[in-house]
């Protein structure tokens, strides 16, 4: 009886590297079917239009999402009658679709009614039957409304928020941006937004878990109140060709030279004076500068529009890809990719991509691994503990709590051991301790 349990043990095991193995042929299949096409009809473009360089816009190809989808909130909070929930929709961006809502509504008369005030702040965020819309950084006002394309909620002065609260039920046809971190209240007027879609959107969610928006000093945490289990991830992922990167971000109009120059693992090409692209083989991480670009948009919003352009310029996929961070005293912005509507962490150390502007020029910092399609994953279920009880064991092993600014589930980044073509993305939590983050296991150690 054991030798046959030991064989379907096996036989499964088998299966399960067979599927594996035959997926990751068949995507490799696509993809080189994909490039001879793309080549394909390069040449033919050329051959077309005889005298001219036709060049195949790459961005076109990769580039799936508008700026509103690449600044829109990451997650959504839904407060019931009894219960404040955390909600995400495996199928789709119920989060996006959501934000895409306020696109078609009518949004005015904007006025400040709170300041400094954590009690009106924390009975805002724990109201019954209203919906947040979280951003995992700061934004403005005004670039929500360049992003939703209304004109009538752009302010003289411009402020930060973290967050959206819709209000579901009644006939107060009010939204609040609110800010974590001064806990101003701001009201707005809406006519036009379908409550109905809305509705349906948060009923088609397929995870849910109970959470607590807990203010403390000078910030909000969102707590997950019992343990929860998330299934890791495989992803199979490609490297991009240098060309691509050349191609995309050193082609000048003034068709400067290109030159490179190789040093231990890294490869240096430069584009005249002002444009230089390190990459670093070893790492597969790149970074450019554009010490020509040295005006810095005055206003948030253009801010925000020249780091799509730079965002899409790069030419790497877009899909997953959110934005994480945004300093605004240093004009700096770092993405992340998402799976299951959770951030991924050591990519690198600044996330997907990091985009800075200065008056010395622009260095965008990002790395050259792109995750393809998941793979199947034969790990179980990773069971994380509610939030308090991360914050006890910090707590235990020294750490002042006053200290920790931020904590996060999030996904780890590790390059599989058996195949150098999947990456695997465990769940895990992870803790802003003086502006850096780690996982909660490398806090302990």
């Amino acid at each position: 009886m054991i030798l046959v349990k030991l064989e379907v043990i096996g036989m499964q095991r088998f299966s399960n590297i067979i599927l594996r193995t035959l997926l990751i042929v068949a995507v490799g299949i696509s993809l080189i079917l994909s490039w001879l096409i793309w080549t394909n009809n390069a040449k033919y473009q050329q051959g077309v239009q005889s005298g001219t360089i036709q060049t195949v816009n790459r961005r076109s190809v990769s580039t799936t999402k508008t700026m509103n989808e690449v600044f829109a909130p990451t997650k959504i909070i839904n407060n019931t009658a009894k219960s404040q929930r955390l909600i995400y929709n495996y199928k789709y961006s119920s989060v996006r679709e959501i934000f895409q809502q306020l696109k078609q509504a009518h949004l005015s008369d904007f006025e400040q009614i709170s300041l400094n005030d954590s009690n009106r702040y924390q009975r805002l965020l724990h109201q019954k039957h209203s919906l947040q819309l979280v951003y995992p950084t700061s934004v403005t006002v005004n670039t929500i409304a360049r992003l939703t394309s209304q004109r009538r909620l752009q302010q003289r002065k411009d402020h930060d928020i973290n967050r959206i609260v819709l209000v579901l039920k009644g006939n107060q046809h009010l939204i609040y941006f609110l800010n974590d971190y001064n806990f101003a209240i701001y009201q707005v007027q809406e006519r036009d937004l379908n409550y109905q879609q809305i509705q349906k959107l948060i009923k088609d969610n397929n995870f849910s878990v109970p959470v607590n928006t807990q203010v403390t000093a000078h910030d909000v945490q969102l707590m997950y109140l019992k343990p929860l289990k998330l299934k890791p991830v495989s992803y199979l992922i490609t490297v991009q060709n240098n060309n691509n990167y050349i191609s995309n971000l050193l082609n000048s109009k003034q068709g400067a030279d290109i030159t490179s120059h190789k040093t231990e693992g890294q490869v240096v090409y430069r584009s005249g004076m002002y444009r230089l692209l390190n990459i670093d083989n070893k790492t597969d991480m790149a970074t450019f500068n554009d010490y020509s670009k040295t005006n810095i948009p005055t206003n948030t919003p253009d801010l925000f529009e020249d780091t799509y352009r730079s965002l899409v310029k790069i030419g790497n996929p877009l899909n997953g890809m959110y934005l994480f961070n945004y300093d605004r005293k240093n004009h700096s912005f770092i993405f992340r990719n998402y799976v299951e509507g959770f951030p991924i962490f050591q990519q690198s150390k600044n996330g997907a991509v990091k985009i800075n502007f200065s008056q010395e020029g622009q260095t965008i910092l990002f790395s050259k691994k792109i995750l393809q399609v998941p793979v199947p994953a034969e790990r179980n279920a990773v069971r994380l503990p509610a939030t308090a009880d991360i914050i006890s064991g910090l707590k235990d092993n020294g750490y002042n709590i006053h200290n920790i600014q931020k904590i996060t589930i999030g996904y780890k980044w590790s390059d599989d051991s058996q195949n150098h073509d999947i990456v695997d993305l465990t769940p895990t939590y992870y803790i802003k301790i003086n502006d850096q983050w780690k996982s909660y296991a490398d806090w302990i150690e």
